[in-house]
């Protein structure tokens, strides 16, 4: 019998503006697929909807602003669990559920455990009621000292500050003719130099995420794109993500954070003598910078678990103990 992921292909949910859930997929042989509904990312609790439908996309109203997640069941077969990626709030744009995601051993990355996030300080009051719904017990927070003190989170959390420069060590000067390409070079830089100068704190998040008692958790920076990419890309490495599943996690921050959405961070970058064609590319998510950061895990360190081993110190059954509890085989 084939399993859920040989028969099931390219399943996800995205919500239309009216709130209609929008759920696709494809399967082999237009097998029919029971959908259901429910509040949890187990099975116990969903309700079936459509049965035996060989007709994607389907729309489903009414099922609520929460959080929902999605069951498929092709006939015969296990069923697989699916939900937004984005978990959707008014003050920040890019908070994101890491489960769903195919791993090498044949199991997926388990929905509502870890979420990859923006600036938590801009969470509204309405927001703040909704995040709880999440059930999250740890915040990481990876951003500075100096950005803490400005803007000092809602929630309590962790300071597991992550960094491409080495403690100390301020930013240098950027030259005032910056280019487009110079911009994209700034990231590849500063996504290497965390690997080398933060391997250890990545480590220190891995190893919350790997205590059962601590998740769901939430790990982010500003912008939710740099630091918290990296961690993110190290994450899902670890777990068996394929290498490109892992850079289009990366490259999907371009879809929830928008310029429009940035105005802040390009503000500061300006008043910092970056020029305004720089600027776009150090907000923007060019797939080649994040590719920099993978190709290093496997050129320089061997592998992203020798890295994690030898380099940033996380224990063999440490990262057992994060596989076992984040991956759903």
């Amino acid at each position: 019998m084939l399993g859920v992921v040989a028969v099931l292909t390219d399943a996800h949910v995205d919500r239309d503006e009216d709130g209609t859930l929008v759920v696709s997929w494809t399967t082999l042989d237009d097998l029919p697929v029971d959908v259901a509904v429910g509040m949890t990312p187990t099975t116990d609790d969903h309700q079936l909807v459509v049965a035996a439908t060989t007709s994607p996309p389907l729309r489903l109203a009414g099922v609520g602003p929460g959080r929902v997640y999605v069951s498929l069941t092709p006939a015969g077969q296990r069923s697989m669990v699916i939900a937004e990626r984005r978990v959707p709030f008014v003050g920040i744009t890019n908070l994101r559920d890491l489960g769903g995601y195919a791993t090498a051993d044949g199991g997926t990355t388990r929905w509502g455990q870890v979420f990859r996030a923006d600036a938590l300080q801009k969470l509204t009051a309405d927001d703040l009621e909704a995040f709880a719904t999440l059930g999250v017990r740890t915040v990481f927070d990876l951003r500075g000292d100096l950005e803490r003190d400005e803007f000092p989170g809602p929630v309590p959390s962790r300071h597991v500050p992550i960094s491409g420069r080495p403690v100390g060590v301020a930013a240098a000067p950027p030259p005032p003719d910056m280019s487009a390409a110079d911009g994209e070079q700034l990231l590849r830089d500063m996504y290497v130099g965390i690997l080398q100068h933060s391997a250890g704190n990545v480590a220190a998040v891995l190893r919350g995420l790997a205590d059962p008692d601590a998740v769901p958790a939430v790990f982010h920076c500003h912008g939710g794109k740099d630091r918290t990419g990296v961690v993110a890309a190290v994450l899902l490495l670890a777990l068996g993500v394929d290498r490109e599943t892992v850079l289009d996690d990366y490259e999907a921050t371009r879809r929830y954070r928008r310029p429009e959405h940035q105005q802040d961070s390009l503000a500061n970058l300006l008043a910092n003598g970056v020029s305004p064609e720089a600027a776009v590319s150090v907000l923007g998510t060019p797939r080649s910078a994040m590719a920099a950061a993978v190709d290093t895990l496997d050129g320089v360190y061997g592998g992203v678990e020798r890295y994690l081993v030898e380099v940033a110190a996380l224990a063999p059954t440490e990262l057992a103990a994060l596989r076992d509890g984040l991956v759903r085989r």
